[in-house]
């Protein structure tokens, strides 16, 4: 049940509602919960996009049938708004976003969430300044995520527009301290907001922490960020390495790697049940401009489990050394594995689980109602 008297939200978000279960999702759905009527809108674009048969297929269906719809086993407050824009790269792209796609984007919104809702910006493009300039926000949160300036094909204007967004928002959010130490100048009252975890769920698998290794896993977008050959040195070296999300193309020589098993993508509900039988779980990133900043929505699934977990040292997940085993290379990924059988105790176990109890959904969500000038959780809402 909504509640009345204060503003709806809307989540301006960089990605699809059926992408990746990350951040912009999980907080959408966690505000609904706590009672906030919520629109979660699509992608607007940041780069042009790959010619693929998925994404002529979305972009008609968004020209044929554009708006809302429901997303199905969600909060009945939240909306899904697949908005009908063309990518902010080119001057003619924007003159068509200004004159004809955002004013129908937000007429779609105010008929959505009402007037002057509380907004949740995420791309920093100039598709996303339009919009707010013309909705009138009560109050907007810049959660910024991503160091977007390191994406290829971005609008080449994207640290401007990122910084008339950073002045222009009320409050200002980052998920990792590489990105505060970036926005801090231009906002110095910028504060920090990692990721989250839906804690009882993930607490469900249930690490032992007898540090038994046969079987590990790493779950979630199995692309360029991903080192493989990490994963093809753990192979290697005898262990089972269960593979859970979706797979890009060029990462597709992995599945003849004998000991890789590809369980497929499952529903973000799922991957609890796709994590038992796992010992050990991976979070072997590659290090670079495009990750350094990064700070990955799985680390508290992760710690949640209680199974032990090793990571590249990203600058996030370095900050979490005393709960995660941190390896620069294939080779220290295969020893720390091979050294869990002594360095697991029951009171490492216990203290990443406490640490991801402390960072659940609930948490990031009552930040972003103090941003917003929004009431707590309401009974109705739970």
């Amino acid at each position: 049940m909504a509640r009345t008297g204060e503003p709806s939200l809307v989540v301006l978000s960089s990605i699809r509602w059926d992408f990746l279960w990350q951040r912009h999702q999980a907080l959408a759905s966690e505000l609904a919960r706590r009672g906030h009527r919520t629109v979660f809108v699509e992608t607007t674009g940041l780069s042009n996009p790959k010619p693929r048969a998925a994404t002529a297929r979305r972009a008609a269906e968004r020209l044929l049938r554009p708006g809302s719809r429901d997303p199905g086993g969600h909060h009945p407050n939240l909306t899904v708004y697949a908005p009908l824009v063309a990518p902010p790269t080119s001057r003619v792209f924007r003159w068509i976003n200004r004159e004809l796609f955002v004013p129908r984007v937000v007429r779609d919104l105010r008929r959505l969430a009402g007037p002057r809702p509380g907004v949740i910006a995420y791309p920093p493009t100039e598709t996303t300044l339009e919009i707010l300039q013309r909705l009138e926000p009560a109050r907007t949160l810049y959660d910024c995520s991503d160091d977007y300036g390191a994406f290829p094909g971005v609008p080449k204007d994207i640290a401007e527009t990122e910084r008339e967004l950073l002045l222009s928002a009320d409050s200002v959010s980052c998920t990792s301290a590489p990105l505060l130490e970036k926005v801090r100048p231009v906002r110095p009252d910028a504060y920090l907001s990692g990721p989250g975890v839906d804690f009882e769920a993930f607490r469900e698998v249930g690490g032992s922490g007898d540090g038994d290794v046969r079987t590990v896993c790493f779950f979630g977008h199995i692309g360029e960020r991903v080192d493989a050959a990490v994963l093809r040195a753990v192979a290697g070296a005898g262990y089972g390495v269960r593979l859970v999300g979706e797979l890009d193309p060029g990462m597709r020589g992995l599945l003849e790697v004998p000991g890789v098993y590809y369980r497929g993508t499952v529903p973000h509900a799922g991957l609890p049940e796709a994590l038992r039988g796992v010992d050990a779980l991976l979070i072997p990133y590659r290090m670079d401009g495009l990750t350094r900043a990064i700070s990955p929505a799985k680390t508290y699934e992760c710690l949640a489990t209680g199974l032990p977990v090793v990571a590249t040292p990203l600058p996030a997940l370095a900050e979490l050394g005393e709960h995660v085993y941190l390896a620069r290379s294939p080779g220290e990924f295969v020893e720390a594995l091979e050294g869990l059988p002594v360095s697991e105790t029951a009171e490492r176990v216990r203290a990443r689980v406490e640490v991801a109890r402390r960072n659940g959904w609930e948490a990031r969500a009552a930040e972003v109602e103090r941003a917003l000038g929004l009431s707590g959780a309401a009974a109705a809402g739970r």
